[in-house]
């Protein structure tokens, strides 16, 4: 593609304006008549929309929006010099705006003037260095040039992009080349890598080419690794989720040039919340026919109804009454028999990505039996019900992470009860009804919707049955629920249809209900920790529905100022169909503005998405003659938007499902504030006037935050892959500063499920307290002051419970180095403090990973350099089986022999542990160490080597007489992510003096710090680690419920392992110091290491770790489990009346946070 066609394809409109002019006309009429222009064009009527932006420019002559789409239309007509003349006008009005900029450089380069147009870009590009579409534009610019500077140019330019729009793979892969072409494979690893996890599954073709890339980049082959990325690249090009990112970078190409305006200045656009304004450009339009939408095959067809992209494409297609309708170019086309569909029409149906696949499947249901049916990404689908492992039942679906594990539930509102299915991710499913406790949710059927109703992380249910009450289902966690509607307040019964929307947008879900089939709407206002009271306020709302029959409801913000509207499918009272609208007006006022919808026959279903992908919410309904009609929203985009879509990780990660479904999104922009429950693909926020969102919040399915920062353009939002939790991280001075050393307590995991019981209850980790030595070299731990001085810290989303820590200094001849045996065991009620000593260290003769690479220079020196490049497999710490073989070669017999190994962990979590517990096709092969035996094949002599317990800790491994003969060959073997710094080991006994002095801590001061700067530490392959140097006091984790330790001297709790402890949460610091004056002198000759010893519990707060959102049981010595049952009870309730006195609420108003005294 040359220059001049490829900027054809990206030329794109000014997104507005914030100039305050005298308009000369009416906004309400100029906003009408850009409604009439910006619909001609998209539908191409290029005469048209250019007269009606002519009109526009006349009456606003100083408006510049009207400028820039007169300029776009003209560059569609191939008008260039009246298209410039248009854009300059606009450019004079509006200099800095970077949009116009934009299509200037559009039309320069039809006109064969490069030059310029790259003048214009990077006068784009320094008024706004984020634009996305201008860095795409420039690296698009340099992409036929072989150049130096132009090579380098480009891969700088794409970096930027990539780094804006995370999850753009058309933006990703182009990155990928271009860091090939300027030898920097390192870094095109690293983007291969994020490409795997943002893609969940790779076209056939192209997966052996991507494998091989990876490969060649890892070990720094920039050749090799093109010679497969180029061909992979071709292969992803025809692929759905690379188009619909080039579309979103350079616009979709052709005729259609350009990205319209859809937003004015503030003169044009008036008020933001002055309705008659809004309401005099705003109207609904039937644009079925234009928009080629086949007519209805039967009645039936009017029950259900689903606007989804099933093909991934970027844009809106139907599912109604059996029929699949596929949006193309063209308009609808009916792919019903090709999408391998019956064309029946079902009472229920839904879509979900089930499977992970970032392909949406469809579950479908009559009066009898459900079935799934699995979307193979090729615009087919797949009847997989009969391999599901259960019948599947009928009822109203809802596709729901439950059980947080990261992938889709299934939940069944059925007329004989309600069903909860299982997704064990392994193409099966496993009723858990009656451990939920929901099988009575609903009788009648209705319908089902899900939200966080009490602010508490975890997803809740409301039923609506239209022969009983509202059901509230509080998630309990562990898979159970309880139904609380009546305590919250929910009182109401008949009721068949619910909405769930924050319609007061005061961050807490609201609730609409109604009787399907019946008169009336309720709407409930969330007080607060799930308590709900119904809203009388809104009585044009209230009243106007009072007398007709409702046929569903749901919040929409059509007008795009923000706040949720509700359009309602209604029968009047002569029998008449309607679709009745109501306006948001703020302060519990609804405004009836149905007059802005057209007539239609009655309506069943509505729904709501942007089907023009011109910024404003249009609706579709199902009506009573079996058709579907599609209402265009004319006038909303006056108001600018926000759209939002997320991109959970998938392989090597599998901690969210790949769409967000449950995630809460929070924006804020000036004094707006939009919470969102993620319930589809792509989430949609009205911004009012303005112009970006200063702050982005996505609280993930699993619990964790993650912030975007002054975001004025669309996102797609690639989880963070960080640990949430670990274990405490301990940081001791060392002259000059303090610096991490090592994480303690990895011992403990309090409430950790390890599996499931036959009955489906969670099985957990042991309950005794960790007690462990672990090493500090005498170069990382120096005096100060006559003192030793060590800080623990919690970084990451946890509960600390410490009992004892003390320090013990060990002197040694310089000769030799002492060593402990750091590897994870499960906690026990005693540790047997062992030193091993080395005195030579001897290395393997050879070492080879899984693939036969060399891995002996890495393993030759604690250096940060790591044996790892395993294939990961879905989840976060689990990889394909692969091997550390090492040739420890020559060696007298009979003489002991130990083997050395330092490296570190990336583990699973507590809900990756549910989900590996539940599915059949994937589970964790602990380590074990295998030798040659008389047969020469390799033979297991240490089943439970185990692993390093967190970060760069040793595994000391007895080798003595495991060798069946000569062949002193050992294989490590593992499908657990271990990387592997060091390897070593010793023939014969050292037996040097040592000289072991403990020390109690002579001050604890326990006090708030805030977060340490984490980063990787050697790279790709190393360890999370951090920055004491750098830290934020902001908070960066949910707070956790109950009381921690008062801030200050706590002395008294460290003396002793007795249960009287000091509990830390996040952001908290314990001040250790100890006393070296007591220490004796070192001989000549000899050397100081030390070790620690802490004894106490973790917790971590996962979703899926038993009461890990609170304090609360307190641990203790001698308890049989975690949680205990109430035949136990901590022991010392004056410890907790004097000490743990600091209270975090369970549950934070809006806009509360921290901590307070008691």
């Amino acid at each position: 593609m040359t220059p001049v066609r490829l900027i054809m394809a990206i030329g794109l409109a000014v997104a507005g304006t914030t100039g305050c002019r005298d308009v000369g006309s009416d906004p309400a009429t100029l906003l009408s008549i850009q409604a009439v222009g910006l619909a001609h064009l998209e539908e191409n009527r290029l005469d048209q929309a250019a007269a009606e932006f002519e009109r526009l420019v006349d009456l606003a002559p100083d408006e510049a929006a009207g400028f820039a789409n007169l300029g776009l239309a003209y560059l569609r007509m191939g008008r260039l010099r009246e298209a410039e003349t248009a854009v300059r006008r606009a450019l004079d009005l509006e200099p800095d705006d970077p949009d116009a900029r934009l299509v200037m450089a559009d039309i320069l380069l039809a006109g064969e003037r490069e030059g310029e147009a790259r003048e214009e870009l990077a006068g784009a590009l320094a008024i706004d260095p984020g634009h996305a579409r201008t860095l795409y534009a420039l690296a698009s610019l340099d992409a036929d040039s072989s150049r130096p500077e132009a090579v380098s140019r480009r891969a700088s330019t794409l970096g930027d992009l990539v780094e804006r729009q995370p999850g753009n793979v058309a933006a990703r892969i182009e990155h990928i080349e271009a860091l090939l072409v300027v030898d920097n494979p390192d870094s095109a690893a690293a983007g291969l890598e994020m490409l795997r996890q943002i893609v969940p599954v790779f076209p056939v073709e192209g997966q052996d080419l991507f494998d091989s890339a990876l490969q060649a980049a890892r070990v720094s082959d920039a050749s090799g690794a093109l010679d497969a990325v180029l061909p992979f690249h071709n292969v992803m090009r025809t692929t759905t989720v690379y188009q619909r990112g080039l579309r979103d970078l350079a616009g979709p190409g052709g005729v259609l040039a350009g990205f319209p305006v859809v937003t004015f200045s503030e003169a044009m656009g008036g008020n933001e919340r002055d309705a008659e304004s809004v309401l005099a450009s705003l109207r609904f339009t039937d644009v079925t026919g234009s928009a080629g939408i086949p007519g209805g095959r039967t009645q039936d067809a009017a029950g259900t109804l689903s606007v989804v992209d099933f093909d991934g494409d970027g844009d809106t297609d139907i599912y109604a009454g059996g029929r699949l309708l596929r949006n193309d170019p063209a308009g609808f086309n009916d792919v019903t028999d090709e999408a391998g569909l019956s064309g029946t029409a079902p009472d229920a149906a839904a879509f979900g990505d089930f499977d992970n696949d970032g392909a949406l499947d469809l579950y479908v249901a009559d009066e009898e039996r459900g079935a799934l049916l699995r979307n193979l990404g090729n615009g087919s689908f797949a009847d997989v019900t009969a391999s599901l492992g259960l019948a599947l039942p009928p009822g109203a679906p809802l596709f729901i992470d439950y059980d947080h594990d990261g992938d889709l539930d299934l939940v069944l509102a059925g007329a004989g009860g309600t069903a909860m299915l299982r997704n064990n991710l392994d193409g099966t499913f496993t009723d858990i009804t009656a451990l939920a406790g929901i099988e009575q949710a609903t009788a009648d059927g209705g319908s089902a919707a899900f939200g966080d109703f009490d602010d508490d992380d975890d997803l809740d249910f409301v039923f609506a049955d239209p022969g009983e009450a509202l059901r509230l289902y509080d998630n309990e966690r562990g898979g159970r629920f309880v139904e609380r509607a009546a305590e919250r307040g929910l009182a109401v019964a008949g009721h068949g249809i619910v909405s769930v929307g924050d319609y007061n947008n005061d961050g807490l879900l609201d609730l609409l209900s109604a009787a399907r089939g019946g008169a009336g709407v309720a709407l409930w206002l969330n007080q607060g920790r799930g308590q709900f009271a119904a809203d009388e306020r809104p009585e044009a709302l209230l009243d106007g529905t009072a007398g007709v029959t409702v046929r569903d409801g749901v919040f929409v913000d059509f007008d795009n100022d923000g706040w949720l509207d509700i359009a309602l499918a209604v029968d009047n009272t002569g029998g008449d169909g309607a679709l009745a609208l109501f306006r948001n007006a703020a302060a519990g006022r609804f405004d009836d503005v149905s007059q802005i919808a057209p007539p239609l026959p009655p309506v069943h279903r509505i729904a709501a998405a942007d089907f023009g992908t011109d910024g404003d919410l249009d609706l579709f309904a199902s009506t009573a003659d079996g058709s579907v009609r599609l209402l265009r929203n004319d006038g909303g985009y006056a108001n600018r938007y926000l759209k939002i879509r997320l991109v959970g990780l998938s392989t090597g990660s599998g901690k969210n499902n790949h769409f967000g479904i449950g995630a809460k999104v929070e924006v804020r922009a000036g004094a707006l504030y939009r919470t969102v429950v993620v319930d589809r693909p792509d989430v949609h926020v009205g911004l009012g006037q303005r112009p970006g969102a200063d702050v982005i919040r996505v609280r993930w399915p699993n619990g964790v935050p993650q912030n975007i920062l002054y975001s004025g353009a669309n996102q797609s939002i690639v989880e963070e892959q960080i640990l949430k939790g670990s274990c405490p991280t301990l940081f001791a001075w060392n002259g000059a500063r303090f610096e991490f050393v090592t994480d303690i307590l990895w011992k403990s995991a309090l409430g950790m499920p390890t599996g499931l019981m036959a009955r489906g209850d969670a099985q957990y980790a042991p309950a005794e307290a960790s007690r462990e030595y672990l090493r500090i070299p005498g170069d990382a731990l120096r005096e100060r002051d006559g003192s030793y001085e060590l800080r623990v810290t919690d970084e990451l989303w946890e509960i600390f419970y410490v009992d004892e820590i003390d320090l013990i200094a060990v002197d040694h001849p310089d000769s030799v180095d002492v060593f402990v045996d750091e590897r994870f065991v499960p906690p026990g009620p005693e540790v047997r403090l062992e030193l091993h000593q080395v005195g030579e260290r001897q290395r393997p003769r050879s070492a080879t990973d899984h693939l036969g690479r060399d891995a002996l220079k890495a393993l030759a020196a604690t250096d940060d350099v790591y044996v790892g490049d395993f294939k990961p497999l879905r989840y976060q710490g689990i990889s394909e089986l692969h091997d550390l073989v090492l040739d420890l070669g020559d060696f007298p017999p009979g003489q002991p022999v130990r083997l050395y190994l330092r490296g570190w962990i990336f583990p699973t979590d507590a809900s990756i542990n549910v989900a590996v517990s539940q599915s059949q096709a994937i589970g964790t092969v602990m380590p074990h160490l295998q030798v040659i035996g008389k047969d020469g094949t390799w033979e297991t002599a240490v089943p439970a080597l185990s692993f390093p317990s967190g970060k760069n800790k040793t595994i000391v491994q007895d080798l003595t007489g495991l060798f069946p003969g000569s062949d002193h060959r050992v294989r490590i073997r593992t499908n657990m992510n271990i990387y592997w710094d060091e390897a070593f080991f010793t023939v014969g006994a050292t037996e040097a003096p040592t000289r072991m002095t403990v020390l109690d801590p002579a001050s604890a001061h326990l006090r708030y710090r805030g977060f340490s700067r984490e980063f990787r530490k050697g790279g790709r392959q190393g360890p999370p680690w951090f920055d004491y140097g750098s830290v934020s006091e902001d908070p960066r984790w949910r707070p956790l419920a109950g009381t921690f330790t008062r801030f200050g001297d706590v002395l008294p709790l460290m003396r002793e392992a007795d249960d009287r402890y000091a509990i830390m949460g996040p952001g908290d610091e314990l001040a250790l110091r100890f006393d070296a004056a007591g220490l004796p002198g070192l001989p000549e000759g000899w050397t100081r290491d030390f070790l620690i010893y802490s004894e106490g519990w973790l917790k971590d707060s996962d979703l899926n770790t038993a009461a890990g959102w609170k304090v609360d049981p307190l641990p203790f010595h001698g308890m049989t489990r975690y949680p205990y049952a109430s035949d136990e009870a901590y022991p010392l309730p004056e410890v907790v009346e004097t000490w743990h006195t600091r209270v975090h609420p369970p549950a934070l108003e809006p806009g509360e946070e921290g901590a307070t005294e008691r």
